[in-house]
């Protein structure tokens, strides 16, 4: 199978990972990658959207599905995904996942970027839920 080939099965059967991800578990040079998701998007085989990184996904993929596999991809943005099916503040979060307050912050708005958690306030404070 050429590279062109395993480059596009990868995206079918894992959608929503990034270059380096794609380049790391087929084991084919950055560069070669790089080269076919640029052949693969001019060919409208596949696209790529940018969430806090780029991803790459087939085309027709239902958004339900971009968004589920987006968040599976990386491990800091489903942790707390999960964590959210209680309410939990950011230090919560921030503590749980053993990262800054920071970057949970960051992971968080993507999350609401993706429309999967919603802000609400609970006795003065504020808290992350899925919506």
């Amino acid at each position: 199978m050429e590279n062109y080939e395993k480059v596009l099965e990868h995206i079918k059967k894992n959608p929503g990972q990034t270059q380096a991800q794609i380049t790391h578990r087929l084991e084919i040079p950055q560069s070669t990658v790089k080269y076919h998701l640029l052949v693969l998007g001019k060919e409208n085989k596949i696209f790529s959207e940018k969430l806090f990184k780029t991803h790459y996904f087939p085309i027709g993929i239902s958004d339900e599905l971009k968004i589920e596999s987006c968040i599976k991809s990386n491990y800091n943005l489903n942790v707390i995904f999960e964590m959210c099916k209680n309410e939990k503040s950011l230090d919560e979060i921030a503590e749980s996942c053993n990262i800054s307050k920071s970057m949970a912050s960051k992971r968080l708005q993507i999350l609401e970027s993706l429309d999967t958690i919603k802000k609400i306030k609970v006795e003065k404070k504020i808290k992350f839920c899925r919506n």
